[in-house]
């Protein structure tokens, strides 16, 4: 690793301090150096006559500023609120919003493409104030989107200091704005934070600049080329995109300054598009280059074994600073003591983990999983890194310890809590929040695979806690299977748990893997014959190529073979394949292991498939879709949640016309379908675990660079060529954090497409879901990586 960074990790007693970053490599600063040609002033700072207000709160014009007061919380509930799920009530909302709106009808506006405004909050104790510019469209194309997801931006605000702000809005309809506004948000307060909340805003403008940074489309902005900004693995294929007129290319060491390798520029047509192709993956020494290709360069990146080692770290910082229940330095203090989980005659308190994205919501699951990914890398590296090895299993222990003390021993476990407020900590009054309590099968068969996991992880380090990991994993495991033959979904109501989604052939992978984990850690005979009973399940619901249809290889969703796995952006699409890999490897002498690995190496043919649809780029496409999919109501209520399914049928056929027709009714879709909920961040990351797992165990080095792949993606190897991790790399940009603040290693839900196209988009407005920080993409990046560097 960089010499610099690693000072920077010592100095943060290995990530017991939040790391920081230089701002010099984010997108924020790239937009400040941007020439402005043209601006229109929308306020003369003088009068409140184009201005009204909405929400609790007062404001006042003063010396051309507009001065918003309002607090942070309060004794009600909002009467309705766009996200909440039922504010009257308190369920997932916030203590309401106070809004300024300015009046812009009549100006012509259509020219501009950047919001411009500088802000200053006041608010004593704050670590991170936020605060949501928006504007309304009346045009061609309505604005906000039938979502109230496009035109909006949550940016991240430095206390006590005036923030110049800078939105580019050209991918956005705007052709006719009529209003523009600004949102304090009133989210509750942290421990530190004090009870008054105050912006000041001043120069606020629209304004044109000429060159806006590349948001929709496959071609990167031109004479430029993407490549991912931290570098590359010595092993395998080397290549960068690039949109240039340049027909020649030269790598050269970026200290030596010698030209390591000159190259021609290989051009590629395809369905996507025109691209440039630079490929330098004969060079497998260790050091810094950059690339020139006529009068440009690129930065100097990294060729090492090592190159995940730098994101991992930042990835830790991260989940760190989502710790709920625990103090956070510069961030937050002890959280959510008055999230109550309830059960028979007992409570308990529901915190601890890590809260699952930027609203601070609870999903046992989801922190099970990072304890899960945290585990598995610390286990890759146990042989060659003994601090990362090390703070790998401290920071696990946190996760394992919330999934053993939220069980109520009696099948029943708390599992979730839809939350998106700071809470007083104060048990009974009006803020409180109520966390499901469920005895389900897949969650308590998806926990004691993770507990088994620990049993092996921490064999050495800490055997009382394997004993109680192997323990609690047994009796998990006994409860799960008490209710196997219950339906997979008992509850109709969407309620925020991110299994929900879940097929039936996932649900058997489940009960296979932690089968064959719990035979790993107790050799009890009962567990290897659960775990190949429900391997031949998972076989059954794999298209092995008798349906005659344009792919195979696939899994469904069951037996029925009716829809085949999908996800709209949470996914575990790794699942299938890992409780065979799991299967094999438990029971190496088993009669079937040779079935097993056939399902295994045939889904592997279906990922080398999917990796051609998306060239040059190395972004798997998403999969195959079938049209008959679009008449599965009960499915889509699953996969898409809190949208009208009669509503967007139409949607999603058009969707899947804009992918790629394969014939027979099929289309393969490089992004996938969705509506509401969208990005594909956690969707790629699966499916590269996948490729990684089946890599390593058949060591097929083209799918092993299929897992590479994915990884390279988030790091800047995509049309936009930012790093899609804040703080690692280059060119990142601010995301949607609310309540945490902006977070080096954190990452947002993922690129997604505008409407129903299947192009990547990725537009600088922080709004959910798709550019909303989320644990679950950082999982999966530690868990694929943990299979490169071991």
């Amino acid at each position: 690793m960089d010499k610099t960074f690693e000072q920077q990790l010592a100095d943060s007693l290995y990530v017991h301090f939040p790391l920081t970053h230089d701002e010099n490599d984010s997108m924020e600063k790239k937009y400040k150096q941007k020439t402005v040609a043209q601006s229109v002033s929308l306020w003369d700072g003088k009068t409140l006559d184009r201005w009204h207000f909405d929400g609790e709160g007062t404001a006042e014009a003063k010396d051309g500023v507009l001065v918003m007061n309002s607090f942070s919380r309060g004794d009600h509930w909002p009467g309705c609120e766009v996200r909440s799920v039922d504010a009257e009530n308190g369920a997932y909302a916030t203590f309401g919003s106070y809004e300024a709106k300015l009046s812009v009808k009549g100006m012509e506006l259509s020219h501009t493409n950047r919001l411009n405004f500088e802000i200053r909050p006041l608010c004593d104790g704050w670590h991170s104030p936020i605060v949501r510019p928006a504007f309304i469209n009346n045009g061609t194309i309505k604005i906000p989107d039938v979502y109230s997801r496009e035109g909006f931006n949550a940016m991240n605000l430095k206390n006590f200091e005036w923030n110049t702000c800078l939105w580019e809005i050209g991918s956005i309809a705007h052709d006719k704005i009529e209003e523009v506004s600004f949102i304090m948000h009133r989210y509750g307060k942290e421990l530190s934070g004090g009870e008054k909340l105050c912006f000041e805003i001043r120069n606020i403008s629209l304004e044109r600049v000429e060159d806006e940074s590349v948001v929709h489309g496959w071609n990167c902005h031109d004479e430029t080329a993407v490549y991912p900004t931290t570098g590359y693995f010595c092993d395998g294929k080397k290549t960068a995109v690039a949109s240039t007129a340049a027909d020649s290319f030269k790598l050269i060491d970026a200290e030596s300054g010698e030209t390591v390798l000159s190259g021609s520029i290989e051009n590629i047509q395809n369905r996507l598009g025109s691209f440039g192709v630079m490929d330098f993956s004969s060079v497998c020494k260790k050091g810094k280059y950059y690339l020139q290709f006529g009068e440009n360069k690129t930065d100097a990146f990294c060729i090492d074994d090592d190159i995940a080692k730098s994101t991992v770290w930042k990835l830790l910082n991260f989940i760190f600073c989502e710790r709920c229940g625990f103090p956070v330095p510069n961030k937050h203090g002890s959280c959510h003591g008055d999230i109550i989980a309830k059960h028979n005659d007992v409570s308990m308190v529901f915190h601890g983990g890590w809260h699952d994205a930027a609203d601070v919501s609870q999903q046992a699951v989801q922190s099970a999983e990072i304890a899960e990914a945290l585990m598995s890398v610390a286990m890759s590296v146990k042989d060659t890194d003994a601090i990362l090895y090390k703070r790998m299993l401290e920071e696990a222990i946190w996760g394992l310890d919330f999934v053993l003390s939220t069980r109520f021993g009696d099948g029943y476990r708390a599992t979730s809590a839809l939350i998106r407020r700071w809470t007083d900590g104060l048990i009974g009054n009006m803020d409180d929040c109520p966390a499901f309590v469920k005895n389900s099968s897949l969650i308590n068969t998806m926990m004691a695979g993770i507990e088994a996991l620990g049993a092996k992880a921490f064999a050495e380090t800490d055997p009382a806690l394997a004993w109680k990991c192997r323990d609690a994993a047994r009796e998990d495991f006994a409860w799960a299977m008490e209710k196997v033959d219950e339906p997979l979904y008992a509850d109709e109501d969407w309620d925020g748990e991110h299994t929900d989604s879940m097929s039936v052939s996932q649900y058997y992978a489940a009960i296979c893997l932690t089968a064959s984990r719990l035979y790993n850690v107790t050799h009890d005979e009962k567990y290897a014959k659960t775990a190949a009973e429900y391997a031949s399940k998972v076989v059954a619901c794999q298209e092995d190529g008798s349906a005659k249809l344009p792919m195979r290889g696939f899994f469904y969703r069951d037996e029925n073979k009716k829809h085949i796995i999908h996800s709209s952006h949470q996914s575990r699409d790794y699942l299938c394949v890992q409780a065979l890999a799991e299967a094999c490897r438990a029971m190496p002498n088993s009669p079937q292991k040779a079935v097993w690995e056939g399902s295994m190496k045939l889904h592997g043919e279906y990922i080398k498939q999917l990796m051609q649809y998306n060239a040059p780029y190395g972004l798997m496409a998403a999969g195959m879709y079938q049209a008959s999919e679009a008449d599965d109501e009960e499915t889509f209520r699953h996969i898409h949640p809190r949208v009208n399914f009669n509503e967007e049928r139409e949607n999603y056929l058009e969707q899947l016309s804009n992918g790629c027709d394969i014939g027979n009714g099929c289309y393969v879709r490089s992004m996938p379908v969705w509506f509401s909920f969208r990005g594909n961040s956690a969707i790629l990351l699966a499916m590269g675990k996948t490729a990684a797992l089946l890599g390593k165990y058949f060591d097929d080095n083209e799918l092993l660079q299929a897992a590479r792949e994915q990884l390279y993606w988030t790091l800047g190897k995509n049309p936009f060529g930012q790093s899609l991790i804040y703080g690692e790399g280059k060119n990142f940009g601010q995301m949607y954090t609310a309540l945490l603040g902006e977070t080096i290693g954190e990452m947002a839900v993922g690129v997604q497409t505008r409407a129903n196209e299947d192009v990547p988009y990725w537009p600088q407005g922080s709004v959910a879901t798709y550019r909303e920080v989320w644990i679950s993409p950082v999982s999966r990046w530690l868990w694929l990586a943990a299979d490169l560097l071991g």
